[in-house]
């Protein structure tokens, strides 16, 4: 059994003040979730025309020197 039926388990068998706790910790966690993938979406691009070169190609030439 996964951890996620497990949890589902425990939770239908919580009283409802202990239930509206685990609700409120989840959207907490939600929060911090939603709040990262909107700072870290707002900086997506951001380094384009930075450097002369694609970063594909220069990971291409890294490797192709590094290689025996």
């Amino acid at each position: 059994m996964s951890k996620v039926e497990l949890l589902i388990q425990e939770i239908r068998t919580l009283e409802p003040d202990d239930l509206q706790k685990v609700l409120q910790e989840l959207l907490k966690q939600a929060d911090r979730f939603n709040l990262a993938k909107d700072a870290l979406t707002k900086f997506a691009g951001s380094g384009k025309g930075v450097w002369s070169q694609d970063a594909q190609e220069y990971t291409d030439q890294l490797r192709a020197t590094d290689r025996l």
